[in-house]
């Protein structure tokens, strides 16, 4: 089934990948920022840059992950509502 972009649907999906991105980017962020100013008023032996970055990493990729579970299921539940109609 090919569903045709007029101009509000594409707005819609644009922003749907708007937040995809952000739900993504926004931990990763978190982690380098704090970590960098951890490695500046705290320094120790290893970097809270790279580990914090990780971290957000870690974290980003799992909302990612959460996000399109939720979105995959909610799909799910439309489409057996249609084949039942």
């Amino acid at each position: 089934m090919k569903e045709k972009f007029n101009g509000e649907n594409l707005w819609r999906v644009l922003g749907e990948v708007w937040d995809l991105a952000w739900v993504t980017v926004a931990p990763m962020l978190l982690g380098l920022f704090l970590g960098q100013y951890l490695d500046r008023k705290h320094p120790l032996g290893f970097s809270w840059t790279l580990s914090l970055l990780a971290l957000g990493t870690l974290f980003g990729f799992y909302n990612l992950y959460e996000t399109l579970m939720r979105v995959s299921r909610g799909m799910e539940k439309k489409s057996r509502g249609k084949n039942r109609s």
